[in-house]
């Protein structure tokens, strides 16, 4: 140190506790700037008084301060002590002199050393400076409020999916830091919780069949549907919409269904009936939410989807091998062809048989298609390889063949469809929306959001068709380009390979009758094989033995050889399925003639639409000073006029929620319970859980506040008195003291900054920082 340390009373800066009386940012305007440091002499006539109690805006600026204090008065600081809360927040600080304290002695005392060691800096200078994180005026109740803004932002992002702590992070980044924020986590998701029971009002299926209601003016074509059980609770619901309806008249041939769990608190089952539109998409006709998965309501679900749809029945149906979905499905559905999913076969033959070879065998007899005895034939071959000729479930499988076997369904029509893994992967899709904690009303907002993303994707591959133009790369140029011009993008690819596989085939035989003419092809490197095509001139058709045409709705390669064989130009009408084409669906214009009625959608969407062009104009306002102030003043006499026009409007109102009109009937409709399904089944524990012993006896059945033991020592202690005299600080003439007892523990509702406490012999120090009252438990 040097002589200017004379003329400093560094006794300032080494009291360990700062005042926490709340001090305005503004205070510090006595201090000198950081840029006035060829101004030394304002940093030595600091005062104590011009120190203690003042504010700094962040961390680095204290230690700024301290350091230009300390090269003005001709000494070096250094950090010694630290401390955060669980945040990682720094509420405490401590820079000390550069000579505080003295090398520890046993650095001093070594006898063998290797080097010679440093010189010695440290001389016990006392001199520090302490800071603390002021947050009193921060978390007091009546300072802390969560304005209507910060609400809609909040609702806002939690409807895209992001969570409540990670917009608190984005207030603070725009805040700049916490201090700059007027409310905690915790106040955000309280808030949240009080605006979703303002929208949930009286019960959660008032809201659902509300929602529902609101959804029929908006949408007229909207249908839903829903049952009561015998205790007037909310049964099943089935719902769709003018999209989904029209879709299913485009594309109703094919559905395959599948349910899907832990969508909603309620546990209830969401069963989705999908099919594939003409890009190859999967495309959702419709919804349902079950309270089992019984025989009678999946029988429910099928008639109530058939009576929406017009009563127009599938062609074919795609299932797991559930009993109580095939049962319906023959009840609601008797003309359509079902199918048995593959994939679901082939997990269910290695978790029974075990054997990669057998389950490879299987998915080749399943998947290839051959004639019936050549079935039979390979079958049997297949059990005697493996000795399953007494193998129950096997057997029980082959009964079933005609639902998997390709022998037996190369004659329906399936849109290249073989399994439900359309439904599995809108499953994982929608696992982004739904969780098992949602409410019916939160669910219902949830699965529209998902199914206007769906809805999106299927218009962006409807604009790749106007305008992109495919590039043509196979030797059959000019059917190529016709397929390109009728077919979608996605069929387009598939037909392609087949032109490409074309060259790979040669016709071997060649007979003409009178009104038929018959293909024999061969496939290069495979003599053993042969497909036979016939063209019928008086209809215009091609006939392929291999039917992929009958059962995927696209030509294959053997016909596309018959094309060239006769030189044909265009792809015949009569392979042309419309509804693979471009053109499949006829879209009419929307009915935009009804009212505008005020709903959460149009709400949030309004909210999205000014925040996004809000976005734009303060990033311009924030590249000038001259922009900024500009625009604060402007958005200022904005929100003054919104905030009168709001009060005004005959729309601003809390029922946001449009009311069904059989109101009286809907309030009689209870919450459904909690259903119990097959995909939620509740599974037994087989890990032995350890008991808890009382760490005060020893033994099991309670804990050391329940003790016997310890009420009866807690007792004699009392009777004793080992209560002991108290820190005078504390005294018993004090009012604001008071000792109480209980199973062993001291409580002190305590006002002074500092106590002792004797218990048990020992005395606890006791260091209490602030005025804030506080309960202290001391063991």
């Amino acid at each position: 140190m040097n002589d200017l340390d004379d003329e400093i009373d560094h006794s300032l800066f080494t009291d360990p506790i700062v005042s926490t009386t709340p001090v305005s940012t503004s205070n510090l305007s006595n201090l000198p700037k950081l840029t006035e440091l060829d101004k030394p002499g304002q940093f030595r006539s600091l005062q104590p008084t011009d120190v203690i109690g003042k504010e700094f805006g962040s961390v680095q600026d204290a230690e700024s301060f301290y350091n230009n204090y300390s090269k003005a008065v001709g000494f070096s600081i250094r950090k010694n002590e630290m401390r955060r809360d669980r945040q990682g927040v720094i509420t405490r600080r401590r820079w000390v002199c550069s000579k505080q304290w003295y090398r520890a002695q046993k650095y001093i005392q070594r006898i063998e050393k290797k080097h010679e060691p440093t010189a010695e800096t440290r001389e016990g200078c006392c001199a520090a400076l302490k800071f603390q994180y002021h947050r009193n005026n921060k978390f007091l109740r009546s300072h802390r409020s969560v304005k209507d803004s910060d609400i809609a932002q909040l609702k806002s992002w939690r409807t895209v999916g992001v969570k409540t702590a990670q917009v608190m992070d984005h207030f603070v980044d725009q805040a700049g830091n916490f201090s700059n924020v007027e409310h905690t986590k915790k106040d955000l998701q309280n808030r949240l919780d009080a605006v979703r029971r303002n929208e949930l009002h009286s019960s959660d299926v008032y809201c659902v069949i509300s929602y529902l209601t609101a959804k029929t003016v908006i949408d007229p074509e909207f249908f839903f549907e829903y049952t009561l059980d015998e205790d007037d609770r909310f049964g099943n619901l089935f719902w769709a919409d003018s999209t989904s309806r029209s879709n299913y008249g485009y594309f109703g041939d094919v559905l395959a269904f599948d349910a899907m769990y832990k969508t909603n608190v309620y546990r209830r089952p969401l069963v989705m009936l999908v099919g594939v539109n003409h890009h190859k998409s999967t495309t959702i006709f419709g919804f349902g939410l079950l309270g089992d998965e019984t025989v009678e309501t999946y029988t429910w679900l099928l008639r109530t989807f058939l009576v929406a749809m017009h009563g127009k029945m599938p062609q074919s149906v795609i299932t797991d091998d559930d009993k109580a979905m095939h049962k319906a499905i023959k009840t609601a559905m008797p003309n359509s062809v079902r199918r048995l999913c593959c994939w679901y076969l082939e997990r269910n033959v290695q978790t029974n048989v075990q054997d990669g070879n057998l389950t490879r065998a299987f998915c080749s007899s399943m998947l290839t298609y051959i004639t019936v005895e050549d079935f039979e034939l390979k079958w049997k071959n297949m059990v005697l390889k493996f000795r399953l000729n007494n193998n129950e479930w096997v057997n029980a499988l082959y009964c079933k063949r005609k639902l998997w076997a390709e022998t037996y369904l190369k004659q329906s029509f399936f849109g290249g469809m073989r399994s439900t893994q359309r439904c599995k992967s809108m499953n994982s899709f929608l696992n982004q929306f739904v969780n098992c904690r949602l409410k019916l009303y939160e669910f219902m907002q949830n699965i529209d959001r998902a199914l206007e993303r769906i809805r999106h994707t299927e218009t962006f591959n409807d604009y790749q068709i106007g305008n992109t133009t495919s590039v043509y790369s196979t030797h059959l140029t000019s059917l190529e380009k016709h397929v390109a011009t009728i077919y979608t993008r996605n069929v387009f690819f598939l037909v392609r390979d087949e032109i490409k596989e074309e060259a790979s085939f040669s016709i071997c035989y060649f007979v003409q009758d009178m009104d038929r003419f018959t293909y024999t092809l061969k496939r290069f490197g495979f003599e053993n094989l042969t497909w036979t095509t016939c063209f019928i001139p008086s209809t215009n058709q091609i006939q392929c033995s291999c039917k992929l045409f009958e059962t995927s709705g696209i030509p294959c390669s053997h016909e596309f050889s018959v094309m060239k064989a006769m030189n044909v130009q265009s792809i015949l009408s009569s392979l042309i399925l419309t509804r693979w084409t471009s053109g499949a669906k006829h879209m009419t214009d929307i009915d935009c003639s009804r009212e505008v009625t005020l709903t959460p959608i149009m709400e949030l969407a309004r909210y999205g639409s000014l925040s996004a062009k809000c976005n734009k104009l303060c990033y311009f306002a924030s590249k000038s000073n001259d922009g900024f102030k500009e625009a604060d003043r402007d958005i200022e006499k904005l929100t003054v006029r919104m905030q009168e026009l709001m009060s005004s409007s005959p729309l601003a109102s809390t029922e946001t929620v449009l009311c069904p009109k059989d109101k009286q009937h809907v309030h009689n409709v209870r919450d459904p319970g909690i259903a119990a399904t097959n995909g939620c089944s509740a599974r037994k524990k087989t890990v032995k859980v350890k008991s808890r012993k009382c760490v005060n006896c020893g033994t099991t059945g309670h804990t050391i506040k329940t003790c016997h033991k310890t009420q009866l020592d807690n007792n004699s202690t009392i009777a004793s008195n080992t209560l002991h005299m108290l820190d005078p600080c504390c005294t018993e003439n004090s009012s604001n003291n008071i000792a109480t007892w209980w199973y062993g523990v001291s409580i002190l509702h305590l006002r002074h900054s500092t106590c002792m406490v004797i218990f048990g012999g020992a005395p606890h120090n006791v260091d209490i920082v602030g005025e804030m009252d506080k309960r202290i438990t001391i063991d």
